[in-house]
């Protein structure tokens, strides 16, 4: 008896931690420089503060295990995104918005909406 009730604690132990390592398919080169490049806009403070620390932390754990020319052009086209956000120029400052309250959305999630509302 003691055995089947320990067998079953083990079982939904199992059950119940088995969403904690479920995780999204792994990023693409191109998803992961592309991610990282919305991080660069993200951590631009011309272009508002936007929460990017489960961008962060993504973007970290992608770079794990991929070639290190693909993470040199993800930590440049961060830097390069980051720099590129203290423009004055307001046409471009609204063009990078635009990428970053739009197609990096997906990368960066609804922390942006609160934060493009605000700009």
């Amino acid at each position: 008896m003691r055995k089947l009730i320990a067998i079953t604690l083990t079982a939904a132990a199992i059950t119940a931690a088995a969403p904690a390592f479920a995780q999204a398919g792994r990023w693409t080169d191109a998803e992961y420089l592309k991610a990282s490049r919305c991080l660069g806009l993200a951590q631009s403070a011309g272009l508002g503060p936007v929460d990017v620390s489960a961008l962060t932390a993504r973007v970290k754990d992608e770079g794990r295990g991929r070639d290190p020319s693909t993470r040199d052009r993800g930590a440049s086209a961060q830097e390069d995104a980051q720099r590129a956000g203290k423009t004055r120029n307001e046409a471009v400052k609204a063009r990078l918005l635009a990428e970053r309250d739009g197609s990096c959305r997906a990368f960066i999630g609804a922390s942006v909406a609160a934060a493009g509302a605000s700009s």
